[in-house]
């Protein structure tokens, strides 16, 4: 789930999760060391109940790695895969994909931390946004984004000192044809380099004064290479918190932005028509910069913060800002086993600032990264029962290289009790493009829709043995021309220890597809393997 909150552009879960400790780690969290490389292969097939389509089988050797580590200084989750599928026959060609999330956090002095992260994962290209990308597709895309960066934060008598800064990249490599139908031609991401830069200074309630204050500053810049594209967000503001009972606050805010996103035109060949190389904008390097969106005011909110508790916390707030009102919140609870988080979010943003942000957003050594056994893919989200799991299923479906007004809410929750493992994730958003007047893929002001929804079942027999169910549903909703596309299944896996290191896995699914103008897709999907860890 991805979120802006209203100081910047960082995750609005990264705040909540600072608003209300994660009451499960302990001060002094107990030591932990597990490493598992791992080689596996397995045998999937593929059958059509409903639709064209032939029986399709293909074989996946897969490497790996998966890494919990947790001491008093580094904190850090690793699930990274190599697949490789060979395929049985012409409709299933031999395909390569890298997919994992990694997520650490190193204590390098007293308040100061490093933190790192990156996603690696496949969506698909052919117009079918949002849908599972099964190995019966040509047309995938794979994609990596990855954020390194320290943080500080001190206490200097009343006052709280806090700093941050982190450098991400972002990249979709693809082999987008401009005749496909449903691609975006001219309007794909390729790359993107981000930097976020945030500080603070203030004090608590009743410290200094009856009421709290604090000043803040941050600097955002985006640079994507289509188009030469460029977004730059500089703001500050000043915050008030002013107690009126023991567990509700007023809080409001007042400051200035200047935000600016502008490209370079692209090449234009003898009929004045823009020239596409991979389905890509060719840059015109030597063009004059253009300003695609100018945003330079006074922004203000106000709003309310409730919290009973150390485990809970609600903040609403309404305000103006982009020229208009703007609505955001969240709401956080933190159990002993289990944690929920609720986020409405409004803002700018883009593909490569979207999913730098839910990568950021990821945290802590109890992370649960669920694959799809039948690709090796991930299935959209990462639960933890400590707080810091992550969807990433809105950011990953109908990527464009445009900026657009981000707004929509989103909702997860997570569950570790005894041998049961549960986690749900959903969310509603709306894109609004930001693009210069006259473009054809996207217009100016057109808007996409995405519903996502995501849960996951997991129950443990033994140390060896263990069963996996998850199920999900997109339905993504397409501007430009593109298809209306809607995507559901569910899987279940057991997996068997047959020794120390070597275990089986069975596996039995399904998958739908129906998109517009399109016959629906329904596939059923079985697969067996062996995995050995050393």
């Amino acid at each position: 789930m991805t979120a802006r909150h209203w100081i910047s552009g960082a995750s609005m879960f990264a705040l909540a999760a600072m608003a209300v400790p994660a009451l499960a780690q302990s001060s002094q969290p107990r030591q932990r060391l597990d490493v598992v490389p791992y080689l596996g292969i397995d045998q999937v097939v593929m059958a059509p109940l409903k639709g064209d389509g032939d029986v399709l089988t293909y074989t996946n050797v897969t490497a790996g790695v998966t890494a919990q580590i947790q001491s008093r200084r580094v904190e850090a989750t690793i699930d990274a895969q190599y697949n490789h599928s060979f395929g049985w026959g012409s409709q299933t060609p031999d395909q390569d994909v890298i997919s994992g999330i990694v997520s650490a956090q190193a204590h390098v002095a007293r308040g100061l931390t490093l933190n790192a992260g990156g996603l690696a994962t496949r969506v698909r290209t052919d117009g079918l946004s949002g849908a599972t990308a099964l190995n019966d597709s040509s047309y995938t895309s794979q994609v990596y984004a990855g954020y390194v960066g320290p943080s500080y934060t001190t206490q200097i008598g009343d006052f709280t000192v806090n700093g941050s800064y982190r450098l991400g990249y972002a990249r979709v490599e693809d082999d987008i044809d401009a005749d496909l139908p449903g691609a975006l031609p001219g309007g794909s991401f390729a790359d993107s380099w981000t930097h976020s830069l945030l500080g603070s200074v203030g004090f608590a309630p009743g410290t200094v004064l009856p009421v709290g204050l604090t000043a803040s500053a941050g600097y955002d810049r985006e640079d994507a290479s289509q188009l030469d594209q460029r977004f730059e967000d500089a703001w500050g503001r000043l915050d008030a918190t002013l107690p009126v009972s023991r567990t509700v606050a007023l809080v409001g805010g007042i400051g200035y932005e200047d935000i600016e996103i502008s490209q370079r035109s692209p090449v234009l060949d003898a009929t004045g028509a823009p020239v596409i190389r991979d389905g890509r904008y060719v840059t015109d390097k030597s063009s004059p910069r253009a300003l695609v969106y100018e945003f330079d005011d006074i922004i203000w909110d106000v709003g309310v913060l409730w919290r009973p508790s150390h485990r809970t916390s609600l903040q609403a707030r309404v305000g103006e800002r982009y020229g208009g009102m703007t609505y955001q919140g969240s709401f956080l609870w933190q159990g002993r086993d289990s944690n929920f988080a609720l986020v409405v979010f409004d803002g700018i943003d883009s593909f490569g600032r979207m999913i730098m942000a839910d990568v950021a957003a990821l945290s802590g050594s109890n992370l649960n990264v669920v694959r799809n056994p039948f690709t090796g893919d991930l299935t959209g989200c990462a639960f933890s029962a400590t707080g810091g799991g992550q969807c990433f299923n809105d950011a990953l479906s109908g990527i464009t290289d445009a900026n657009f007004r981000y707004r929509g809410v989103s909702a997860q929750y997570a569950l570790r009790r005894g041998p049961w493992g549960w986690g749900l994730g959903a969310g509603y958003s709306q894109r609004k493009f930001i693009t210069p007047q006259g473009q054809t893929v996207l217009i100016r002001g057109s808007r996409d829709e995405n519903w996502f929804g995501n849960a996951s079942m997991t129950y443990m027999f033994n140390d060896r043995d263990s069963i996996d169910t998850v199920a999900y549903i997109n339905y993504f909703d397409a501007s430009g021309g593109r298809p209306d596309v809607l995507n559901y299944g569910a899987f279940t896996s057991y997996f068997k220890g047959l020794s120390r290191r070597l275990s089986a896995s069975a596996s039995v699914g399904i998958d739908g597809v129906k998109a517009d103008d399109i016959d629906t897709v329904i596939s059923a999907m079985g697969q067996v393997g062996l995995r050995y860890s050393f």
